[in-house]
């Protein structure tokens, strides 16, 4: 009897074929695949460094030739900090294409599709602050040489790498602001925010008012904010009447990273760590580092002079009852006062939430930061005109008297967080 079946020689070839086809697809995975992500890798880590050695480039660029926030500029206006600003882009690209050079890559600064490095200097209208920035875009593409996907896919296997560093200019604590009040709370009674009560005449010159919370004026106090600077809040005003200009609402509060300082080397063998009590028997003037615990009570005919000098209250208050002469003036940048701390006069750690009183009068004299991030800092303008050469930064502010107060802010005396950078994308 004959079969009717049809034959089925050659159907195990075909198995064969798309057998092979198969593990071939799976070794060009395991094989190229992991070539390409280490080579991705590789360009990636590239792109990181270009831009970065870029960004350090920029960065003590703008050190040593002293742009800051406050001269930072984008605009071709004509000032010696733009054409500087300029150089530190050209100084920027150069040293992040040798950098690429030395980890074998070769970009330019033609930036295109695949390898380059370009800069852009930025100025950003946060709402609340300017974001003032020089960014180095680093771009690195790198082709993948295959062992088997090339008999399953014609076109290169590339990776594109793109790194963004961001640097900021050296800037002063709080974007630039001389009175400040870190409390985001909203106004309850007169305790919240930023006050101005009774019947100073508060002029503030070379920055703005900012409070994270509650902005009031309680009794018609006259608060004048002069060279283009803002008066701004962030929840709630109570009485609007006195300032000028007309206080702003904005959207963001200031970050912590905008004042924080480093705690102060007390275990500096040169470190003057001292009692309260003991501070003014101290041999005056004042030079170098104080850390002190206890309260610090001024009162009348009290004497505190110091010239380059950081007082840090570790645990205790700052009181002047009246009466006292106190002229104190922070650190310069150079020489390098270590471990005192260059423009910051006076600083309480967040963690120490005492007091500070500060008595404007014709005696008194303060120039540098007053930093006082958990404290309620009194100021108190007296009969006359007094001045603070300072900036004020407590979690809630009250400016009170009966006389003329004058706030002159001047970042080059205040204490700035140098310029840094950091990798954005």
């Amino acid at each position: 009897m004959l079969s009717n079946r049809s034959p089925e020689k050659g159907q195990v070839l075909v198995l064969l074929v798309l057998a092979f086809v198969a593990l071939l697809g799976f070794a060009a995975l395991a094989i190229d695949g992991g070539m390409v992500y280490a080579d991705r890798r590789r360009a990636q880590n590239g792109a990181d460094a270009s831009s970065l050695a870029g960004g350090g480039a920029t960065a003590l660029h703008l050190e040593n030739n002293f742009v800051n926030y406050g001269n930072f500029t984008c605009t071709n206006n004509g000032s010696p900090e733009y054409g500087e600003i300029l150089t530190a882009q050209a100084v920027a690209r150069s040293a992040a294409i040798s950098r690429a050079a030395d980890n074998d890559f070769t970009i330019d600064e033609d930036i295109s599709d695949f390898n380059g490095v370009a800069t852009n200097c930025g100025i950003t209208d946060t709402g609340s602050w300017l974001d003032k920035y020089i960014d180095i875009t680093a771009t690195i593409t790198s082709t993948t040489p295959t062992n088997f996907a090339h008999l399953i896919y014609g076109g290169p296997l590339r990776n594109r790498a793109t790194a963004v560093t961001r640097v900021r200019p050296r800037a002063p604590l709080a974007f630039g602001n001389a009175i400040v009040a870190l409390n985001p709370d909203d106004c309850q009674g007169q305790q919240n925010g930023a006050t101005f009560h009774g019947g100073p005449i508060v002029t503030v010159t070379g920055g703005g008012i900012f409070t994270n919370g509650c902005l009031r004026g309680v009794g018609g106090p006259t608060v004048d904010v002069t060279g283009g600077s803002t008066i701004s809040y962030v929840v709630e005003i109570q009485g609007n009447s006195g300032f000028t200009p007309p206080p702003q609402q904005v959207p963001d509060p200031i970050p912590a990273s905008a004042f924080d300082v480093p705690l102060p080397a007390c275990s500096d063998p040169v470190a003057h760590n001292v009692d309260a009590s003991d501070l003014l028997n101290t041999a005056q003037p004042l030079h170098g580092l104080y850390c002190v615990t206890g309260d610090l009570r001024l009162n009348s005919h009290d004497a505190l002079i110091g010239d380059g000098v950081t007082i840090y209250m570790i645990d205790g208050l700052i009181r002047d009852n009246g009466g006292a002469r106190v002229q104190l003036t922070a650190p310069a940048n150079s020489p390098n006062p270590a471990p005192a701390i260059p423009g910051l006069l006076i600083y309480l750690p967040p963690t120490n939430t005492s007091d500070v009183d500060i008595n404007g009068n014709s005696l008194n004299n303060f120039t540098g930061t007053i930093l006082a991030p958990g404290s309620t800092i009194y100021v108190t303008g007296t009969a006359g005109v007094s001045a603070l050469h300072s900036q004020i930064i407590g979690w809630d502010v009250e400016v009170g008297g009966d006389g003329t107060l004058n706030v002159l802010f001047d970042d080059r005396e205040q204490y700035s967080d140098p310029a840094y950078l950091e990798l954005f994308k």
